[in-house]
């Protein structure tokens, strides 16, 4: 069955270029990342029909995961009303509802030079790779040894991707370190998706993050070809307001299933 969501689209697609399967079940989609079993994102299930029969879907996330300590379920819905949410609700599960977000390109007046103090550039060494990793460790506060494991297989897949020539990734440097980083990633169809925009603690609300969000944007119109640039946000975040201020404009929602205790 066809995927109806742009956001669970390019994260089909990047599962994919990671080499995770993705099972056509007919009216569900399976997906799994054996690489990375505690990757939640890595290892769901995707709903493509009868979304509010939430017992139905919750016992296939079991039978796909049956090892799984987390549920990921995503629902391909165009909104959410009342009576979705107490689906779920009665099965101690909650909806996520983020914010797609897409631009054909990003408004020329945002891309002037970063601030004279931010170099913003592709990651290049080892060295710039793990300050990367030390970024998203800090600003995530991860100190879990499980959790720094997964951040740590995570970040070696998105290596790879890039290093597969699947797009890029860009830090915002600071006195010569990494303060700040994002990718985008392409299969090469048009499609660019943002990943992981991530500001060290002490440094935002320095330009770091725009100064990314456009190299990276025009970087990979240029260079790989992108034609939609797309980015997945939380619409109660102040951030949401810095994507639509260099020119990314909403085109629907995306919504996810969890355990309310995650």
């Amino acid at each position: 069955m066809a995927v109806r969501s742009l956001g669970f689209r390019t994260d089909l697609m990047i599962r994919q270029l990671a080499g995770s399967s993705v099972s056509d079940l007919g009216d569900h989609l399976v997906v799994r990342t054996p690489s990375n079993p505690a990757y939640h994102w890595g290892n769901f299930i995707l709903v493509l029909a009868e979304a509010a029969d939430a017992a139905r879907w919750l016992a296939a996330f079991r039978a796909a995961h049956p090892d799984a300590r987390h549920v990921a379920i995503g629902l391909d819905v165009a909104e959410v009303d009342e009576g979705l949410r107490g689906a779920y609700a009665g099965l101690v599960l909650e909806l996520d509802v983020s914010q797609v977000l897409a631009a054909p390109s990003l408004n020329a007046s945002s891309l002037s030079a970063p601030p004279r103090q931010i170099e913003c550039r592709a990651l290049a060494t080892d060295d710039e790779w793990a300050q990367m990793l030390e970024v998203t460790l800090v600003t995530h506060e991860i100190t879990d040894p499980v959790e720094v494991e997964f951040a740590t297989r995570k970040q070696a897949e998105l290596r790879r991707l890039v290093a597969d020539g699947h797009g890029a990734w860009f830090g915002a440097f600071v006195d010569g370190r990494v303060c700040g980083s994002l990718g985008v990633l392409t299969d090469g169809s048009g499609l660019g998706r943002y990943q992981s925009v991530e500001t060290h603690p002490s440094f935002r609300r320095r330009g770091l993050a725009r100064a990314m969000i456009t190299t990276a944007g025009e970087h990979m119109r240029r260079e790989f070809g992108v034609t939609e640039l797309v980015i997945v946000a939380d619409p109660e975040y102040h951030a949401i307001s810095l994507y639509r201020s260099v020119g990314f404009a909403p085109v629907e929602i995306q919504v996810q299933v969890g355990l309310l205790s995650d």
